[in-house]
């Protein structure tokens, strides 16, 4: 779901505006490094402290790796610093085309990931880059601006009816995965995976305008979650374990139930704090800095 709602949201984000390469990857840059590279930190304080704490699944963390993303076999220090990579590689191809406008990009940039997929099917991935190069995972940001295109296109109409159908059968699919243990799940999950979140994220945007329209409170409480996503997302490694030490040590680990709700109320509400005290301003920051302007377009390109 994370790779297709990133496909997705770069072309919402981008349509009928005048972008180029650099333009494009400077507002990238400026919106997840900063961030990213302070959580980093924090696991790097970790890691000089005690580094068996950080990454305890086993493999060799790369420092150097950690704060570039670039792939080279290794963990990194936030443990969740691996699908930037894959995030800033989409950036790449996407830009390339953007100054093109958002749909010829989508189009460029699909015809593109998918080439590399099919090449990682027949090359040797022994190699990190190359493995990472054309991994299947990139077929879920084809996903996303696929969905894209075909729904901004007005090729495909979204109804809550269908909606809840699609999110029931999607979530069915996965569930059958799970249970029976489906193989190679995690080697075709571009299509083990992606295929029934296609339908679950489809089948959730069909709710979009409903959503809109209301105004309660429980609605304004999950938006105020989206916004604080991205925190919530860098900071959980250390949240659930930090957590998860701290219940262990108090003996309230025997309540699988209490323990898993525990952790998702604390996760959640400390991802909140920190976009309210940490992003926010670090985006105010960025947005204070000179930057290159993305200019309205008469004609949007398309």
């Amino acid at each position: 779901m994370f790779f297709i709602i990133s496909g997705y949201i770069m072309c919402v984000s981008t349509v009928d505006r005048h972008l180029n390469f650099f333009q494009f990857s400077l507002l990238r840059i400026k919106r997840i490094i900063p961030l990213y590279w302070l959580t980093t930190t924090a696991a790097l304080v970790i890691y000089l402290y005690n580094p068996h704490i950080v990454n305890t699944s086993g493999g060799e963390t790369s420092i150097w790796a950690s704060y570039t993303l670039i792939p080279n076999g290794k963990k990194y220090l936030n443990s969740i610093g691996w699908t930037l990579s894959y995030e800033f590689f989409f950036y790449i191809i996407f830009a390339l085309f953007i100054n093109r406008g958002t749909y010829k990009a989508a189009v460029m940039s699909s015809i593109t990931l998918l080439i590399l997929v099919v090449i990682g099917l027949f090359a040797n991935n022994d190699r990190p880059v190359l493995n990472f190069s054309t991994h299947i995972l990139y077929i879920e940001f084809v996903i996303g601006m696929c969905c894209f295109y075909l729904i901004n296109k007005k090729i495909v109409r979204l109804d809550p009816k269908l909606g809840v159908a699609l999110t029931i059968v999607g979530t069915a699919i996965l569930g059958l995965e799970l249970f029976f243990n489906m193989p190679v799940q995690d080697e075709w999950r571009g299509l083990t995976w992606g295929i029934p979140m296609l339908l679950i994220f489809v089948g959730l945007l069909s709710f979009e305008e409903f959503i809109q329209r209301s105004n309660t409170l429980i609605r304004n409480l999950f938006l105020e979650i989206g916004n604080s996503s991205y925190s919530l997302y860098l900071i959980h490694p250390f949240t659930l374990s930090g957590t998860a030490m701290c219940l262990k040590a108090l003996n309230m680990t025997s309540n699988p139930y209490f323990f898993a709700a525990i952790l998702f109320v604390v996760s959640v509400s400390l991802g909140h704090l920190v976009y309210l005290y940490v992003e926010k301003p670090l985006i105010a920051l960025m947005k204070r800095k000179p930057a290159l302007q993305s200019i309205p377009k008469q004609q949007p390109i398309q």
